[in-house]
């Protein structure tokens, strides 16, 4: 709801929306004074501009909020031993603000590309089919290329998410990494100094906290895991992940042996249990899910099954809020695998999916 709002509004009201969350951030780094850190804070006006405008508008708002970081953490110029290393570090805070615009904009403009692409093919092929209704073959034929139109944007969208892990992470990574080591060189070269060390470590830490979120990023693109050692270990990180980040009594069951699927099917598999996570832990209110993977005949077998809330099947699916449901579907469609989903009001939910493997 409110970001179809701020999607809707002109460009004028976005900036002031971000002027006024810059001063909303400058305002509680005043009343904070210098002694607390409060420099993480500005990425929130400077990821709200360079999401919602473009990337001019993004570096500007980083030259704004670099100096706002300057003068406020600056009592008395008077106080300034070391002009040239006081500037260095706003340099250096400047340049991290640039490098978040930058990949913020990447990521948006990647992500509209994404949105266009798949609304032209979406677009085309409906038009295919209401041309084809009458007839049943042709509906057969066109329901066939929406499956193979589905796979296909979903691994060129899957092609392209590692490729953004890919350059995040290295190219990021390393620029990061680059700047925590000349950090670090600096406060070793004014070791004597305690302000300057005590101001070099606040950075090293802003810079560590930045590596650990490129390396999130990337890692929700496309985990690598899941490219080194095959599903099965991506599935155990994926949950583990889980039950860290909400709490959950999670218990996972696998077989010992390798399961034998390919680049698609794995991906498809991982995507497909990754939104049932979501929607365990958005909807369910649930305080236990079990997971089992088993592997029977020529078939993968996943069941996901939570003490939860559970809803009304058929009253869900028309619903908006359906679409993840919807989209797992499709995704197991695509791989010529079957989705079960067995739930009821009070009772939990349970979703099995079942997919054929070599």
């Amino acid at each position: 709801m409110i970001q179809e709002y701020i999607n809707k509004a002109g460009i004028f009201s976005k900036l002031l929306i971000g002027l006024a969350l810059i001063t909303l951030v400058a305002f509680t780094d005043y009343y904070t004074t210098s002694d607390v850190s409060f420099s993480i804070f500005y990425l929130i006006p400077i990821t709200f501009i360079s999401w919602n405008t473009n990337k001019f508008f993004g570096i500007t708002f980083s030259m704004i909020c670099a100096f706002i970081w300057f003068y406020l953490d600056t009592d008395s110029l008077s106080e300034i031993t070391n002009y040239a290393l006081h500037f260095w570090s706003t340099i250096v805070r400047f340049g991290f603000f640039i490098i978040v615009t930058i990949l913020i904009s990447k990521l948006k403009l990647l992500k509209d590309n994404q949105e266009n692409m798949i609304n032209q093919r979406t677009s085309e092929l409906l038009n295919e089919i209401i041309e084809h209704k009458k007839s049943k073959d042709a509906l057969e034929q066109k329901s066939k290329q929406l499956r193979e139109l589905n796979k296909k944007i979903e691994n060129i969208k899957e092609e392209q998410n590692v490729q953004i892990a890919r350059e995040i992470h290295d190219e990021l990574g390393q620029s990061l990494t680059a700047i925590n080591l000349e950090v670090n060189w600096v406060s070793k070269k004014h070791a004597d100094n305690p302000q300057i060390v005590s101001r070099m470590y606040e950075i090293s830490k802003i810079v560590e906290n930045t590596i650990g979120t490129v390396r999130k990023i990337s890692r929700d693109l496309r985990p690598r895991l899941l490219d080194q050692l095959g599903i099965l270990p991506a599935i155990e990180s994926l949950i583990k992940d889980f039950k860290n980040r909400t709490g959950i009594e999670t218990i996972l069951i696998m077989p010992e042996i390798s399961v034998n699927l390919d680049s698609t099917g794995s991906i498809t598999v991982y995507r497909i249990l990754q939104e049932a996570l979501t929607n365990i832990t958005r909807h369910s209110k649930c305080t236990r899910v079990d997971i089992t993977i088993n592997v029977e005949k020529n078939s993968l077998i996943l069941k996901i099954k939570d003490n939860g809330a559970g809803f009304n099947l058929k009253n869900k699916i028309n619903e908006t809020e359906s679409l993840g449901l919807i989209g797992m579907q499709q995704r197991a469609d695509m791989i010529h695998g079957k989705i079960e989903i067995n739930t009821k009001e009070e009772h939990g939910t349970e979703i099995i999916l079942n997919v054929p493997v070599n």
